[in-house]
């Protein structure tokens, strides 16, 4: 188990979930910077690697990282030991063989035609450029370990398996795949203390060109016309390049359906022939940029497909020619497919829903009455007859004072009888009831002004309409992607019928019969006793565990399976695919007949609810006038008479 945290030069490294590994560790996204990634080893590191990659990320420059994925950082454990490095995250990427198969292709870069393939093997030959130019030897050049995006950029990984000069020292790179090494380490049989040169890498560079403009096929992998074994690596050990013009071998010719070395410019093909057929002094890196870019300017588009890119030398578009006399197809367009417009009235049909949300324009609880309402006639005898109360009591007292010069037993009999008629006030009763009846009128008033606004805002119709509309949306969301859900079950179908030619293709390869580097009589049994029997069966290495077989022999296997794959050329059955294309067509169609009936009779029911809306609050919105002036009215109505109350109540008696 990985620890979480691990410390760089100057900062600390939290680690989040594992993105890759290899043989010899894991890559890691790193928390809260997702620009960059994390190596660990598994296992712990010799004092000449950690020297490496110490003098790696010295080293490292904007225009290493430009083309790499470069050591930033040197990473230790909680122990202190060096244990990985730190370096940039190639987001949008993908390994380079991608672009070598047609479904591939077609997956990964849709829209991309053949000039594509000719500005990768540009960009490439500018990354070796650039590291050759920084004093680096690659050294381990093959398809596995160099990436490209979708902009034609590429990328090397597996950095620190370089070849690094320091002084006299050479941190070599003792590791390599047969089918990319130059005869002139292939004659060593090892690559332990071989010193590599930028010529060796330009062997290597030079093949993967060739798979791009040559669609995945290996320059030494052709048809065999002697009566000898040959496998890719005798043929690289002879320097029997199998589009050779001159052909002096006479051992190998280009396999059937093959690109044609003559569809090249005539400086580009001679660069192949220099490259693979002599060892000193290979053409440099720049010497192809200037050739790839001059063929990339003689490329013209065909008028049928938009990923039919030509060189212009040739009279006719030879993709086209490939698929239309020998139904082979080395870009995949849909263009063979068949077509179905039947979805091209979608936006049509769609544009006559109108769902209004009837939320606008909402009434808001008045603030002003907005026309003059004066209050309404008051009963005053209430407040006459209290008025009278209160000046009888004062009387009684003033005579009760009086009396009480003449002898206090008077005082006290008129005081009490005032006392009395002041605490029975019978006034105040009938005065709290009136107030009481107006502020509820007031109230109810009120209520009935707010129930009716609310009402009118949200109906209670409301809450079925609004889930009317959200069904009928979900309805049409479905309906608008129809094309979408019918592309990719096409895709689905088609890349069903290319898998199953590719699986019959593949079958026809034995494990037991070819030799796989690294893959000896004991791992290949193994092999066999899991079911891998046949380079088909190598991509259940994905699912199945074999013991013996680490990632670095699945690479190994699955380098070996795209090697052998190389040679497969897709010819549709377009007999079985109409017919399975028919068929989805008409599934395609019940489906969006049925969502056409159901969209239809839930605009309907939404379109009954808004009417049923629209009528009460037309009816509402005649009620509400009325309403707005009897909740001012009954408002002033109550403010007016409780004024005169506390009037009433702040009477003094002395004054009255």
């Amino acid at each position: 188990m990985a620890e979480l945290q691990y410390h760089g030069q100057n900062k600390t490294y939290t680690i989040a979930g594992e993105i890759g590994k290899g043989g010899e560790g894991r890559v890691y996204e790193i928390a809260n910077d997702y620009s960059l990634v994390l190596k660990l080893y598994t296992e712990p590191l010799s004092p000449a690697k950690i020297r490496k990659l110490k003098l790696m990320a010295e080293r490292g420059s904007d225009t290493i990282k430009k083309y790499a994925a470069w050591p930033q950082d040197i990473v230790t454990d909680s122990r202190g030991m060096v244990c990985g490095f730190v370096m940039r995250k190639l987001t949008g990427y993908v390994p380079i063989h991608m672009l070598f198969s047609p479904m591939d292709r077609k997956k990964m870069f849709p829209d991309k035609g053949y000039n594509f393939l000719v500005r990768v093997a540009g960009n490439m030959a500018r990354a070796f450029h650039a590291c050759h130019s920084s004093e680096l030897v690659m050294g381990d050049v093959n398809e596995g370990n160099i990436l490209v995006n979708n902009m034609g950029m590429v990328a090397f990984i597996d950095c620190d398996s370089f070849q690094i000069k320091d002084g006299s020292e050479y941190y070599l790179c003792e590791v390599g795949v047969p089918r990319y090494t130059p005869p002139e380490l292939l004659l060593k049989k090892s690559f332990e203390n071989v010193v590599r040169t930028t010529n060796t890498d330009i062997f290597s560079m030079s093949i993967l060109i060739f798979q791009l403009l040559f669609l995945g096929r290996h320059p030494f992998a052709g048809k065999n016309i002697s009566k000898e074994e040959i496998d890719e690596e005798k043929a690289i050990r002879q320097k029997w390049f199998a589009y050779s013009l001159d052909n002096a071998h006479n051992k190998l010719s280009p396999p059937d359906n093959a690109f044609s070395i003559r569809n090249l410019s005539d400086d580009l093909s001679a660069l192949f022939h220099s490259a693979f057929e002599h060892i000193d002094n290979r053409p440099l890196p720049a010497q192809w940029i200037k050739e790839i870019d001059a063929y990339e300017k003689e490329l013209v588009p065909c008028t049928k497909s938009k990923v039919h890119i030509y060189p212009n030398k040739l009279s006719v578009c030879l993709w086209c020619e490939f698929k239309e006399k020998r139904n082979i197809l080395f870009f995949l367009d849909d263009s063979y497919l068949l077509q179905d417009n039947s979805f091209m009235d979608i936006e049509k049909f769609i544009n006559g829903f109108k769902i209004d949300t009837l939320d606008k324009n909402p009434i808001r609880f008045p603030q002003t009455s907005g026309k003059l309402i004066v209050p309404g006639p008051i009963d005053f005898r209430h407040f006459k007859i209290k008025k009278a109360m209160l000046l009888f009591g004062a009387g009684v007292i003033l005579v009760s004072v009086l009396l009480a010069f003449a002898s206090p037993v008077y005082f006290f009999p008129g005081f009490i009888f005032a006392a009395f008629l002041f605490g029975l006030d019978p006034m105040k009763f009938m005065i709290n009831k009136e107030l009481q009846k107006r502020e509820s009128e007031y109230l109810i008033a009120k209520q009935k002004l707010e129930k009716a606004i609310a009402e009118y805002n949200i109906p209670s119709e409301y809450r079925n309409y609004k889930n009317a509309a959200g069904q009928i949306e979900e309805l049409i969301v479905r309906y608008k992607n129809l094309p979408n859900e019918l592309s990719k079950k096409r895709k689905t179908m088609e890349e069903k019928f290319y898998n199953e030619q590719l699986h019959q293709f593949l079958v026809a390869f034995d494990l037991t019969k070819h030799s796989i580097p690294s893959i000896g009589p004991t791992r290949q049994a193994s092999l066999l006793a899991a079911g891998i029997r046949t380079a088909s069966d190598i991509s259940k290495l994905n699912k199945v565990k074999v013991q013996g077989i680490g990632p670095t022999y699945i690479q190994i296997l699955l380098s070996w399976q795209r090697q052998v794959g190389s040679n497969f050329v897709y010819q549709p059955n377009n007999y079985l695919i109409g017919i399975e294309t028919k068929q989805l067509s008409d599934e395609m169609q019940r489906i969006k007949r049925s969502l056409e009936h159901d969209i239809k009779a839930k605009y309907q029911s939404m379109q009954y609810i808004k009417m049923t809306i629209e009528q009460k609050r037309s009816i509402i919105q005649n009620q509400m006038e009325p309403l707005r002036i009897a909740y001012f009215q009954t408002k002033i109505d109550h403010e007016a008479y409780l004024t005169k109350s506390r009037e009433i109540r702040t009477i003094n008696i002395f004054k009255a």
